[in-house]
């Protein structure tokens, strides 16, 4: 099974209950975006019009590779943006900047190709099982995309005080998905680590470059160079360490409780079950798991506290860690999430030749999720078995 040959293969739009202000402050704009994350297309809207990228604020993350439409507001009206890789469409105005309660979910029309007949046959009894006993709420690669770089995670690495590790896979570690300027930076900095000055000579202009100028100046004062990369990005490094623990909470408790499948993700593997008995599936159906952080309350967490601590202990660090206390602006956030996922909605198209894999065939599949959930984790789900 192959996902996202073409953008078209991976349609999501948000769901939002938005109603226009006409006296608001702030104008909502509806992006479209191919080809482009959503903090990569802020980062271009931002340069083309003039505005801060901080004042762009957008109510969801959406995936890079796909056809996607989601919400954003900008404290003025925006000029025309040149780039056919986005359009932008003026909605009205709003009293207050978007945030991810401006959104309830996420619609999916998902295109799987390269199916043999076997898999085809296979997709309406996985169906039939996510109907009747929901799916693993897991985060998937989207989360972790180009942070975990194949060394650890930032996140654990500010967890356990080692903050020039934490930079250095930031600044000296490239990644695939790169541009040429990043990779080029960041093998730079991997063979020039300390020597602030020739790197600096040595590096393109970037915002990687800038922190680099940073330590010339503030040699060893890797905390302070921490906190002046931006925030979304310090936000993802620390939300990554944090879903994965929480992943790997969940993975434990199925793995537990009932037969399952495991299946590679990039971050490790996963825990799909076939079905839930009874008794499991009224406990769970409705059961939250903790978003680790320092005000993590385990008594709220009878059923998984004991694979959380599991999780914690084999990480070698402790719920306390969690609340960076050398760090001002950096931190962990105590949450809760569903552990289960209930798609709504979910259709499985009829099985067509593939255009684009002779041979084979593919299907479309179309379902909600509410919002933080994610759509790959339904059709890793649905191709489970074969």
């Amino acid at each position: 099974m192959k996902l996202k040959s073409i953008p078209e293969d991976f349609i999501v739009e948000e769901l939002s209950d938005f109603v226009p202000d006409p006296a608001g402050r702030f104008f909502v704009y509806e992006l479209e975006k191919r080809g482009l994350a959503t903090l990569e297309a802020l980062h271009l809207i931002a340069r083309q019009t003039g505005v801060r990228e901080r004042d762009l604020s957008a109510a969801g993350l959406k995936d890079k590779h796909g056809l996607t439409r989601q919400l954003f507001s900008s404290p003025r009206a925006l000029p025309a943006v040149n780039d056919e890789r986005l359009k932008l469409r003026l909605l009205g105005k709003a009293a207050g900047k978007l945030t991810a309660g401006s959104i309830r979910g996420n619609r999916f029309v998902i295109t799987l190709r390269s199916l043999r007949d076997e898999e085809v046959a296979n997709l309406p009894r996985n169906a039939d099982e996510i109907h009747r006993f929901g799916l693993p709420n897991y985060y998937d690669n989207q989360r972790f995309g180009g942070i975990a770089h194949g060394r650890g995670f930032i996140g654990r690495s500010l967890v356990v005080g080692d903050f020039e590790q934490a930079l250095r896979l930031h600044l000296a570690a490239p990644h695939r998905k790169q541009s040429l300027t990043d990779k080029t930076n960041r093998r730079l900095a991997d063979e020039l680590w300390g020597d602030w000055d020739a790197l600096h000579r040595r590096m393109k202009r970037s915002p990687e470059r800038a922190l680099v100028e940073y330590l010339r100046d503030h040699p060893d004062d890797w905390a302070g160079c921490f906190e002046r990369i931006t925030p979304p990005l310090r936000t993802l490094f620390v939300a990554a360490y944090q879903s994965w623990l929480f992943n790997e909470t969940l993975r434990r408790m199925i793995e537990a409780a009932v037969s399952f499948e495991h299946v590679k993700y990039k971050a490790g593997v996963l825990a799909f079950y076939r079905e839930l008995p009874a008794d499991l599936l009224t406990r769970w159906k409705d059961i939250e798991l903790p978003l680790p952080g320092p005000g993590t309350r385990l008594s709220e967490f009878p059923e998984a506290t004991p694979y959380l601590q599991a999780v914690l202990e084999a990480e070698g660090v402790t719920l306390e860690q969690l609340s960076l206390p050398e760090l001002e602006r950096t931190g962990f956030k105590a949450s809760a999430r569903k552990a289960l996922l209930w798609p709504q909605g979910l259709q499985l198209g009829e099985a067509q030749p593939d255009e684009w894999n002779p041979g084979s065939s593919k299907v479309t599949v179309q379902f909600e999720l509410g919002r933080g959930s994610f759509g790959t984790m339904v059709t890793r789900r649905l191709g489970l078995g074969v």
